[in-house]
């Protein structure tokens, strides 16, 4: 079963200081392109773009959740980024959007790719759990709620 939280590492988490939308991307892409499963950064980062150009990626409720699969990427792997105020994200519900959880996965990755979406998409329904994390002063402290659930 994949944990979450194993996907990430306190360096890919970030509270944001940025109003604007593609710039809160860029950064997170660049975080995410830290990992060693991330081999063609470039591709990535335009991957994401892409998808975000032809749909938003909200889910509601202050989230929003880019996500590719590439043949450049060598394991599922996240990053995030908390942008306290929120950002104008052209969200189906029109809220600002405020956690923003980046995922790259293999290509061929099709049931755990699903699996991680899905469990994403659940525990950030929780209200507590969303309160936490916006709570947070620090990557690690946004690390620390996801190893707890």
């Amino acid at each position: 079963m994949i944990k979450i939280f194993n996907l990430l590492t306190e360096d890919r988490i970030r509270i944001l200081d940025t109003q604007d939308k593609n710039e809160a991307i860029t950064e997170i892409c660049r975080m995410l392109a830290t990992a060693d499963t991330i081999t063609d950064a470039d591709e990535m980062e335009n991957a994401i773009f892409e998808r975000e150009n032809i749909i938003s990626t909200s889910i509601g409720l202050g989230i929003a959740i880019p996500h590719v699969r590439l043949k450049s990427v060598t394991d599922l792997t996240m990053a995030i980024g908390i942008v306290k105020e929120g950002i104008d994200y052209k969200s189906f519900d029109d809220l600002p959007v405020n956690i923003i959880i980046m995922i790259a996965a293999p290509e061929g990755s099709h049931r755990e790719y699903l699996s991680v979406l899905a469990k994403i998409a659940l525990l950030l329904k929780n209200d507590r759990i969303r309160e936490s994390i916006l709570d947070a002063e620090s990557s690690k402290e946004v690390y620390d709620v996801l190893k707890e659930h």
